[in-house]
């Protein structure tokens, strides 16, 4: 089978992103918090409850949300594979400041990528080839990313892992 890769628009089938989704679950990082403490407080000042109870409510409810977004750990993540490099951008979707991550590999060191299921997240993991072995890139988070996203980024690592054979 011959690939003809002077054909491909690399900008349009190999960009990958979930920027929609991943500003609606930062709002919603943001506003949980709020809600719980707007409400425990609301209910100190209507004098509707006495006592800690609903300061304990209030406390679990946040706790709760915590081990969840702890455990979810959502990013938002743009991932450019073209012919000549792979572009990775992620950013963890925490209600504090986080970080901007990137990495850019040479697709002539691109030494494949693997999809980790668990049993709540998909991580995506690149590695590249160095002179002292494989080397694994930061686990990114790809939870967020639609059916038909995922689908297209394995198409497109799948392509540039069949030109690279035939180079």
């Amino acid at each position: 089978m011959h690939i003809k890769t002077q054909n491909i628009d690399t900008q349009q089938i190999m960009k990958i992103e979930n920027k929609n989704t991943a500003s609606q679950v930062r709002l919603l990082y943001a506003l949980i918090p709020a809600i719980i403490v707007l409400t425990v407080a609301a209910i100190y000042l209507l004098n509707v409850a006495t006592g800690f109870a609903p300061i304990l409510t209030g406390a679990c409810l946040l706790a709760i949300y915590a081990i969840f977004a702890i455990t979810m750990n959502y990013h938002y993540i743009m991932i450019f594979i073209g012919p000549d490099k792979i572009l990775v951008r992620f950013k963890a979707l925490w209600p504090i400041r986080t970080d901007n991550n990137s990495f850019e590999i040479n697709t002539t060191d691109f030494a494949g990528y693997e999809i980790i299921k668990t049993p709540f997240r998909n991580n995506l993991v690149i590695f590249k080839n160095t002179p002292g072995g494989k080397a694994e890139y930061p686990k990114v988070n790809i939870n967020l990313l639609d059916n038909e996203s995922v689908e297209k980024m394995k198409r497109a690592f799948a392509l540039l892992e069949t030109i690279k054979k035939t180079q």
